[in-house]
């Protein structure tokens, strides 16, 4: 099983603590979407990550951390193909995968403390989706996102680039990003690692 784990700055420990439980379970392959410190963070950011690459099918599930896990909900459900749901307790965790299917957990670090975050994690990835009338109903909700023309995956995330300025390290700022996607054998000027260093702009490889 596959899973994507990230956080803002407010689920930064948490985020982290669960991820070294998760690299401990054999069955389990768990990568860090970040953030990787306290520093402040959009949580939109780090959700569209998580979220776009389950929706692209690299991941099974999400795992989502911030303050109090109504935001980075809000922005996965915005990804085609994310059912995100927020699970501040055990019975919410099943429930959300017996009854609704959702991909993508989301917990507030400030609702939850590390052994009740634990088995929600645990119960949400170990819970099968139930299907029958449970799967009629979640089939309505992905034919509604269809036919309202949701946003593709591809919009959220910029093709990689081959060569990063800090022109582009602006664009991504002025356009409200904290993250720049470039190509992994991309070329990186000294003036654009510079600049989104001091801007705090994260630059992730893919």
């Amino acid at each position: 099983m596959r899973i994507a784990i990230g956080a803002d700055h407010g689920g930064f420990e948490l985020k982290n603590k669960i991820f070294d439980y998760l690299s401990k379970l054999e069955d389990i392959e768990v990568s860090d979407f970040g953030t990787y410190s306290t520093d402040a963070v959009d949580y939109p950011d780090i959700a569209f990550m998580v979220s776009i690459e389950v929706a692209k099918g690299n991941y099974d599930y999400g795992i989502l951390i911030d303050g109090i896990g109504i935001g980075s909900a809000m922005a996965a459900g915005k990804v085609k193909g994310i059912l995100p749901a927020t699970c501040n307790n055990v019975t919410t965790s099943k429930a959300a995968r017996e009854h609704d299917n959702a991909n993508v957990l989301v917990m507030g670090s400030g609702i939850v403390g590390l052994l009740l975050a634990k088995e929600i994690v645990n119960n949400f990835i170990r819970t099968p989706f139930g299907g029958g009338r449970h799967e009629r109903r979640i089939n309505k909700i992905l034919k509604f996102e269809d036919a309202n023309n949701k946003v593709e995956i591809e919009k959220f995330s910029e093709k990689p680039k081959k060569i990063l300025t800090k022109d582009d390290v602006l664009y991504a700022i002025r356009n409200g990003g904290g993250v720049v996607y470039i190509d992994k054998n991309a070329i990186i000027t000294p003036l654009a690692k510079e600049f989104a260093d001091e801007k705090k702009v994260r630059i992730i490889k893919r």
